[in-house]
């Protein structure tokens, strides 16, 4: 389990709850959900996905 840059989506093609929250964490569950091709850099100005707050 390992910090990385925050990436978040924008794509429609992504479920609503994709596109509400930023990942940090190369492990999170929900975060490996997004198609690669869909990621984006940043936190796009939403909040922390909550599996990646619990893995610190």
């Amino acid at each position: 389990m390992a910090k990385v840059s925050p990436y978040h989506t924008n794509s429609l093609e992504e479920p609503p709850e994709h596109r509400e929250v930023y990942h940090d964490h190369d492990d999170c569950f929900e975060g490996k959900k997004i198609q690669k091709k869909h990621w984006e850099s940043g936190n796009g100005g939403k909040p922390r996905c909550k599996q990646c707050i619990k893995l610190g």
